[in-house]
């Protein structure tokens, strides 16, 4: 982990640091009542038991039993402070990712996988919590534990300190030998897992895709190949860091044999009591598995800080369209709109030769309470043209206006709350249907919700339904059929109330009963509100008093459909001419 992810790291803490100082102050005192243990045990075979003193052993048994209850106890307080100080990090993060996520523009998501995104508030920051709890108690206890124990086994036998020591260079070698390779196996372990993430998540969303193409063979086999390659890479995640552990291992072996061999060679030479050698080989073992643990923190480590290299890189994602420092909110508008000689690409790059952009100098004005209908081949930039209006992307040059606002300087927040849309495939949230439609006005009244689910067309289907406007939808709306759905999504716009509204298809993918009673509540919800109509079939919009043509990203024709058909050569004609030929 490089030394800003770290330090960001430690940033995150501020909020807890109390708590976790508190947690460290209570991991150095339970490691320090451990350290007397083995120089009790020494005095017990050098002086208690030689002297057949039974109430220096009493002591010294009632001294041991009392540490150990003491530590246990202590230890039991820290798990519960740095649990709860890990825990609540953790979820302070990820609220931070999930509200950082609600400002980002729709770039990102055009760009991201949906389960990699889930990837980071789920999984990466729970390493956060692996970071606190686990890494920080082990790191501190055990360095503080080989510390104590070197200076006391100096103040001991130095002679036989510098032998112990003379090992430790080793366990450093052996970790930064490792060190590299396995901070790379990590981030390709992270890379495997959130691609594996990304194709889950795709699947499962569109499972009525993959079994209307009886694909779910081909989809099992694609989900074990990434499976099987995470768990190959993990694999040898898990073999170096063996390698490491068993290197480890060996060497405090050797650390061990060296301090037996030269310690019992000092016994036979009267220069060391048996008790101080038992008590020296007791306090090796505060030393070498804490290093050997090491190998274990290390791999904790390195997944951390692929982790927050992963979060930090989200957190540093700055949103494409965001609202100017002074920006004022935008007040109540008449819907008057203009695009004034627009240009947008959604690709950062500047178009290039052969790849024009998707709209290019787009002008025209709509009156406040007009509706217009936006016609044209598929990619002529139709849907660009309301992506712009509410402003999930910024124009690339020239300006789009509400009641003469340029919308980029005013508040996005406050464009939105004006502003209605439906889309063809309308997204319900998993709750009730009267969740659903005060979605946009949530202080809403139960009779201001009748009113609109009436408006819409969908009062009369709602109370058939066993529980009503009670009745949960399901995950997007699965329980309803698509012009329930639509509907209910028309019922959500006028309970909102917007000056600009906009339809995108919302009526193509629906069979000519619900059509017709979107159409009726489509008509009810436009009266005097300015309103955007998307649609293939011209039939549905031949009473729009603007319909603008849109061809290749340009601003073709601009009329009213009498106008339009009055001009033979024009594209709108051509459009009208094959949607309504004899097919003889």
């Amino acid at each position: 982990m490089n030394a800003s992810p770290f330090w960001r790291f430690l940033a995150l803490t501020k909020p807890q640091r109390w708590r976790i100082f508190f947690g460290i102050i209570l991991i150095l005192a339970a490691t320090l009542l451990s350290l007397p243990a083995p120089w009790i045990l020494k005095l017990a075979i050098d002086e208690a038991l030689p002297n057949k003193d039974m109430n220096q052993l009493v002591l010294l048994l009632a001294a041991f039993t009392s540490l150990f209850i003491l530590r246990a106890w202590l230890t039991m307080l820290r798990n519960r402070i740095l649990q709860f100080a890990a825990m609540r990090l953790v979820c302070d993060l990820r609220i931070k990712l999930f509200a950082h996520l609600q400002s980002l523009s729709l770039r990102y998501f055009d760009t991201n996988q949906t389960g990699r995104t889930i990837a980071r508030i789920s999984q990466d920051t729970g390493e956060v919590y692996n970071l606190t709890n686990g890494f920080l108690i082990n790191i501190i206890a055990d360095t503080v534990t080989v510390l104590c124990v070197l200076g006391f086994l100096y103040w001991i036998e130095w002679h036989l300190a510098l032998a112990v020591t003379a090992v430790l260079p080793f366990f450093v070698i052996n970790y930064l030998y490792h060190r590299k390779k396995m901070k790379q196996e990590s981030r390709t372990h992270r890379d495997n897992w959130d691609k594996v993430m990304g194709f889950l998540n795709e699947r499962v969303a569109a499972a009525r895709v993959v079994k209307s193409f009886a694909k779910e063979a081909d989809e099992i086999s694609s989900f074990a190949g990434g499976i099987n390659a995470d768990y190959f890479n993990f694999s040898r995640i898990v073999l170096r860091n063996t390698k490491l552990s068993v290197v480890a291992d060996v060497l405090g072996s050797i650390g061990a044999l060296v301090v037996l061999g030269y310690g019992g060679w000092l016994v036979m030479q009267g220069e060391m009591q048996i008790g101080t050698l038992v008590a020296f080989n007791a306090y090796i073992t505060f030393i070498f598995p804490p290093i050997v643990r090491f190998a274990d923190l290390n791999n904790i480590f390195q997944r951390a800080s692929t982790s927050l290299e992963n979060v930090f890189t989200l957190l540093d994602t700055k949103p494409e369209v965001a609202d100017l420092p002074t920006a004022p909110a935008l007040a109540s508008v008449r819907g008057d709109l203009e695009f004034r000689d627009v240009c947008f690409d959604y690709d950062r790059e500047p178009p290039g030769k052969g790849r024009p952009r998707t709209l290019t100098n787009v002008s025209f004005g709509i009156p406040a309470g007009k509706v217009v209908a936006i016609v044209g081949p598929s990619g002529s930039g139709k849907s660009t043209i309301i992506n712009l209006i509410a402003r999930f992307y910024d124009v690339a040059s020239g300006a789009v206006l509400v009641d003469g606002h340029d919308i980029r300087t005013v508040t996005t927040d406050s464009l939105r709350k004006q502003i209605g849309i439906v889309l063809q495939e309308s997204v319900l949230f998993s709750g009730t249907l009267e969740d659903n439609i005060k979605y946009g006005r949530p202080d809403a009244t139960r009779e201001q919700v009748l009113d609109a689910a009436t408006a819409a067309n969908a009062h009369e289907f709602i109370v058939k339904l066993p529980d009503g406007y009670a009745t949960v939808v399901g995950e997007r709306g699965s329980k309803l059929s698509g012009g329930q759905r639509q509907r209910i999504a028309i019922a959500r716009a006028i309970l909102k109330d917007p000056r600009i509204l906009i339809f995108d298809e919302a009526t193509s993918a629906l069979d000519t009963q619900s059509e017709r009673l979107i159409q009726q509540a489509m008509e009810r919800l436009m009266k005097n509100r300015t309103s955007f109509i998307i649609a293939h079939r011209l039939s549905t919009i031949q009473n729009a008093d603007i319909i603008l043509v849109m061809e290749q990203g340009r601003l073709a024709e601009m009329g009213t459909h009498d106008e339009l058909l009055g001009n033979p050569g024009g594209l709108y004609a051509k459009l009208h001419a094959l949607q309504f030929k004899d097919p003889a």
